[in-house]
Order: structure tokens, then sequence, then C-alpha cells
């Protein structure tokens, strides 16, 4: 019999994805997301479609009572797959975010990450079996203006991944992190964010499932940082190789470009 597989912000975008793609492998799932309608609506088509159990925890995961309800409501159930997707974005330059902004922000996507992975993990340690895969994103290796502490959060998921894959090399327990670029959701339209979705070239936007069959196969090979498209690998390489007064004017050149574009 399979474990479940839980899946935070699974609403839309790339969690509904990954929703879509275990439950068409026979998983049943548990959801979390915090647009009642939306949320079960696509859970009730996956119902249909693919026959699996899916349970929806409609919950506010960017505070402490949302991750302690969370975490009440899985207790006891049979995790095989986690996966860390909830995230949002923020508009602001960094010094104009007020004090709840940062917050939600920090606890969401890093407390959040690490504490309902170390809930997970211990069943996974005792059954020595189990995936987890973290969100992370291609601004873990740019950081771009108005983009500051959200980069700085994922840039935190790809260090915690990496550094658990390194803990659990010894076990069957596989660790992923995952870094896309644009993804065609409606992640920028909720951050209030105006972008060309259909712009071509580089830095253009990809389906989810292009960044899933990638995840997938990068698992297969137990490649533990998955950088799904050529744009992304193009600046994790110069992240790595320019001096970073270089970098910098790289960065600051795109970003303005992409402003402009918008």
């Amino acid at each position: 019999m399979k474990g479940k597989v839980l899946i935070t912000g699974a609403t839309s975008g790339l969690g509904l994805g990954f929703a879509t793609e275990y439950a068409s492998q026979g998983y049943d799932l548990i959801v979390t997301g915090r647009r009642k309608e939306k949320i079960e609506a696509n859970m009730d088509a996956i119902r249909k479609k693919y026959g699996v159990k899916v349970k929806v925890i409609l919950v506010d995961l960017s505070s402490e009572e949302g991750l302690t309800y969370l975490l009440q409501e899985i207790a006891g159930e049979e995790i095989q797959v986690l996966i860390n997707n909830a995230g949002f974005g923020l508009k602001p330059c960094f010094s104009d975010l007020s004090e709840d902004q940062l917050n939600r922000m920090l606890f969401l996507q890093t407390a959040v990450v690490t504490r309902l992975t170390h809930d997970v993990l211990q069943q996974m340690i005792q059954r020595n079996e189990g995936t987890i895969i973290n969100v992370s994103s291609d601004s873990a290796f740019a950081v771009m203006p108005h983009n500051v502490l959200y980069a700085s959060t994922k840039t935190y998921i790809m260090t915690f991944t990496e550094g658990l894959y390194m803990e659990l090399v010894d076990t069957n327990i596989k660790v992923q992190v995952i870094c896309p670029g644009f993804i065609d959701s409606d992640f920028h339209e909720n951050a209030q964010m105006k972008v060309n979705k259909a712009r071509k070239g580089f830095m253009k936007f990809h389906s989810p499932e292009e960044i899933i069959a990638k995840s997938k196969k990068d698992l297969e090979r137990g490649r533990i940082v998955c950088k799904p498209s050529r744009d992304v690998k193009v600046i994790a390489l110069l992240s790595r190789i320019l001096p970073r007064r270089w970098f910098y004017k790289i960065i600051l050149s795109m970003a303005s470009k992409l402003m402009h574009k918008k």
C-alpha cells in the first residue's frame, strides 16, 4: 500500500501540477491551500479523473497557528512524499515592507519548510524510505532588486536541502530542491506584479508540467539541485564563475530590462 503525498500550496501552479502528477501514479493526497473554492474544485477534478483520495486542509501557513493546525491534521498519516511548495512573492523594495510582511514570508518560507520537514522526516527515517522535494527558485542563485527577502528565503531552502541530503546520503530517503525560473501560474498576479507571460527566449515562462517533468527525471538520476531550464543553468553558472561586481552589473541590467518589458 502506497503512503500519501503531502503538498503545501497546491491550489494552483506547481503545487497543483504535482498533485495531478502523483494522483496519476495512484497516490492519495493531502494538500494545503487558502482559497477554498478554487482548491476544492481542482481537487474534485483530480478525484474524479484518477479515483484517488484527497484530503484538503484549508490553512494559512504564514503563522504559527497555521503550522500547528497542519501538524495536528497530519498526525498519524503515513506520508511517502513531502513537497514543500507553499510560498508567495512581494512587490515592494525591502525597506518598504511592513513588519507583518517580513514575518509572514520568513515564517512560511523558512520555519514551515524546516519544521514540517523535521516532523515528516521522523517517520521516513523509521521506514528508511521517502521523498522530500523542496521548492526554491532561480533567485537562490541571483537576487534581484525588489526581490531581496524572497530570494534570501529561497537561498535558505536550497542550502537546507543540500545539507539534508548529505545527512541522509546513506539512507533510502530521496531529497531534492527545485530552482525554477518563471512559471506560468497565478504567482505574480497574487503578488500584484505585472509580467508578460508571452515573452520568448531567455527568462521566458515555463509550464508547471515542464518543471515537474525535469524534477522527476533529476530525482531518478539522483540529482539534488534541479535546474529545470536553460535560463536557470546560465544564471547559476554566471553566479559561480564571474567576479561579484561583474555579476551584480549583469543582474541589474537584467532586472532593468524585465521591468521595462512588463
